[in-house]
């Protein structure tokens, strides 16, 4: 308990304001006025809640669960319901009784549902009720929602940032800055520049988000909640990622992952799952969805540089604190949804997208059961600190024909098979219909999904050159459904760049890895391309630093194509390694180049400041980091050992 209160504590470095100076500019538009505030963020309830009725003291109606039974360690029983009444049309909210919800037969529409009632006397001006609805508008986007949590951004979060202040302000600052993206005049996320002042009206709105922001964070102090804490960590990490600020994303998933890992694990955890709802299996399980991806992402992303520390340092320190590993955490996480469907669940056909995405938290498990198997081979391989070729493909091979990894494979690809074929009629079915209605983007979205597992989940199938070879017809597959929906995007785009903004969806990265690891060279360019003109931002990755990445590739094909075979040019692409620091803008990237003068292959590394586009890129050739091994191995290793042993150069 003592533990989680220390993480509960915000403090200053993770939760900074996200612009110096900016509470005073934002009181500047304001006139400097402080805007009243209404009495409480929710309809009074005479008798309290029933535990303080019960106690014979005064309740502070906090919702869904009192303070005065939080802080005294009580349990809240809540609040008496009155009886619904009849004829109503108003959408409904949510309920945190579970008892409640199940006598409820049919839920409404995702769409009705974010029809909130936006109660007026709850925003200090109009500002504010426009600010909200933007952000409900904003969640709205198909590119938010397929596979990846679509319940949390379509009902959860507006639901109860509607009904929380502290919840409500950062849903504001999101809103706000959505505004100012709309009416503005750039083309897509990655072009943005956020102001240091208002230098014209618009900018009035991105200011506006910065005090909305620091008002969410005021309020958490001010009231330290567990639920809060846990769903304002989702709202900042997306306000930081939406406005391009990579390090303060780093920091929230840093903060995120320590608080999830003492609710899931500590000795209370029990305690600490009832605080969050009485129901809290899927409450939690679909923040953990969010984060389960962002971790993944975390690992490749360094906040400064690779020699000062790891990513996500107070996270890996409590990891080793709780004899965790960043795999065996991300398994606790990916079971979380204990209501999901299971294998022997998948019907012949799918009746609905809604009926084939339920079985997504399945094929996560199987990711994290997969990646934790990986893990144990790591851990044991003997090769740190050598810089010798024959480990590696020894390492390599033993690692992909594993026969514990090949027998997982088999099965996980057994299963995504029949997924495969209980999804294709109705996919081809809805690829007939109307290319404007939602359900088409959604359907091409939740296929790339799909197709973004079967196909780069499958390690064996890229140890030797005939296997990946034979995956180019699910590489032209993936690209061609990504133009579709990238072309949608950028529709969307014209309209507002922040409608691309996603903290869960992996197209960009998977683009890359089809530039980096697809035979055919026209595959290759096209998937190079699409990354040039990719519209949004995916999570924590830099898509420009990605594009760079894909660019450089081109020239490094070129130089492995000049000696050897088609299997021995493959092994030299198998030591093709790449990092980011400095929150994504700085890119490392090793490969094995001939040496001119002997003719033999040595590992070299470069590195490009991320400022312009690809072609732009100045990369620099520098001395290998650290002992020079398997970036793989520090990063599956890092997670079980002390932060101090994870590269003998650091500092």
């Amino acid at each position: 308990m003592a533990k989680l209160r220390e993480i509960l504590s915000l403090n200053k470095k993770t939760f900074a304001s996200p612009e110096s100076g900016s509470t005073n500019s934002s009181n500047e538009l304001t006139g400097g006025r402080k805007p009243k505030l209404s009495r409480t963020s929710t309809p009074k309830v005479r008798s309290g809640c029933i535990t303080c009725k019960k106690r014979h003291v005064k309740c502070d109606e906090a919702k869904p669960h009192c303070c005065n039974c939080l802080q005294s360690q009580r349990r809240c029983e809540g609040y008496l319901v009155d009886p619904p009444r009849k004829n109503t049309s108003a959408p409904a909210q949510i309920c945190w009784d579970s008892r409640q919800v199940a006598r409820r037969a049919q839920a409404p529409s995702p769409t009705a549902q974010t029809r909130l009632d936006t109660n007026s006397r709850d925003f200090p001006h109009d500002a504010g009720l426009l600010y909200f609805q933007e952000f409900v508008d904003l969640l709205r986007g198909p590119w938010m929602g397929a596979a990846s949590g679509g319940d949390l951004w379509l009902v959860m979060l507006p639901q109860l940032a509607r009904n929380n202040s502290t919840l409500r302000s950062a849903a504001m600052a999101i809103g706000a800055l959505s505004v100012w993206y709309r009416q503005s005049e750039f083309a897509s996320l990655r072009a943005v520049t956020a102001p240091d002042h208002p230098t014209r009206q618009g900018d009035a709105h991105y200011f506006q988000a910065v005090t909305h922001y620091c008002d969410s964070l005021k309020l958490q102090r001010r009231r330290s909640s567990l639920q809060d804490a846990v769903f304002l960590s989702v709202l900042l990490l997306f306000f930081e990622t939406l406005r391009g600020d990579r390090k303060a994303a780093l920091d929230h998933v840093n903060h995120a992952l320590s608080l999830l890992l003492a609710i899931v694990t500590d000795a209370d955890a029990a305690i600490h799952l009832s605080s969050l709802a009485p129901n809290p299996r899927p409450v939690i399980g679909a923040v953990a969805e969010v984060f389960n991806q962002l971790a993944r992402q975390a690992r490749t992303v360094f906040r400064a540089r690779i020699l000062d520390g790891p990513p996500l340092p107070d996270f890996k320190r409590s990891l080793r604190n709780k004899k965790q590993t960043m795999e065996s955490f991300l398994v606790l996480l990916s079971q979380m949804k204990s209501d999901c469907a299971t294998e022997s669940t998948v019907p012949l056909v799918f009746r609905s997208l809604d009926e084939f995405e339920q079985t997504w938290p399945v094929v996560r498990r199987h990711q994290a059961a997969l990646n934790s198997i990986i893990e144990d081979v790591v851990r044991i391989a003997d090769i740190n600190g050598s810089r010798d070729d024959d480990p590696f493909s020894h390492f390599q091979v033993d690692l992909l024909e594993n026969p514990h990894i090949r027998e997982y494979c088999a099965n996980f690809q057994n299963f995504m098979d029949r997924l495969d074929a209980a999804f294709q009629p109705l996919f081809k079915n809805i690829l007939s219909s109307d290319i404007e209605s939602p359900s088409y983007l959604r359907a091409v979205l939740l296929r790339l999904e799909f197709l973004g597992v079967y196909i780069f989940n499958n390690a064996a199938s890229f140890l030797t050159v005939d296997s990946v070879t034979a995956l180019s017809p699910l590489f032209r597959e993936f690209l061609s459904l990504s133009q579709i929906a990238l072309t949608t995007a950028k529709e969307e785009a014209r309209r507002n760049p922040a409608t691309q903004m996603s903290l869960q969806r992996g197209l960009a990265w998977h683009i890359l890895f089809t530039s980096l690891f697809s035979r055919d060279p026209v595959i290759r360019d096209e998937a190079v391309w699409m990354l040039r003109d990719y519209p949004g931002q995916d999570g924590l990755w830099n898509t420009r630093a990605l594009y760079a990445l894909a660019w450089r590739n081109r020239h490094l094909e070129r130089l492995n194509a000049f000696e050897g075979t088609p299997e021995e040019q493959w092994q030299r692409l198998w030591r093709r390694e790449f990092m980011f620091e400095n929150g994504g803008d700085r890119v490392v990237l090793r490969y094995k180049d001939r040496d001119e003068s002997t003719g033999a292959w040595h590992l070299v590394e470069e590195t490009a400041e991320i400022q312009g586009e690809g072609e732009a890129v100045q990369w620099k050739r520098q001395p290998i980091t650290g002992h020079g091994g398997l970036l793989l191995l520090d990063l599956y290793t890092s997670s079980s050992q002390d932060t101090g042993t994870f590269l003998p150069a650091w500092k």
